[in-house]
């Protein structure tokens, strides 16, 4: 759900920032840079950690079977 968000605050102002820029989409494209960044940074800290006992499972082996 914040993706979307991010995506639509860079989208709706890009253009306004590439006029003040001189033109080109580095503006928006490094905004979009940093949201995403942001975001990752917050997910890694906010979300809890998996139990032991759930990365046992995880890391089981097998195959591609």
């Amino acid at each position: 759900m914040r993706y979307g968000f991010y995506i639509l605050v860079v989208s709706s102002v890009s253009e306004q920032w590439e006029s003040l820029m001189g033109g080109g989409n580095m503006p928006a494209f490094a905004v979009g840079a940093a949201a995403a960044a942001f975001s990752e940074i917050i997910a890694f800290t906010m979300l809890p950690s998996p139990s032991p006992d759930v990365l046992a499972k995880a890391s089981g082996g097998g195959g591609m079977h």
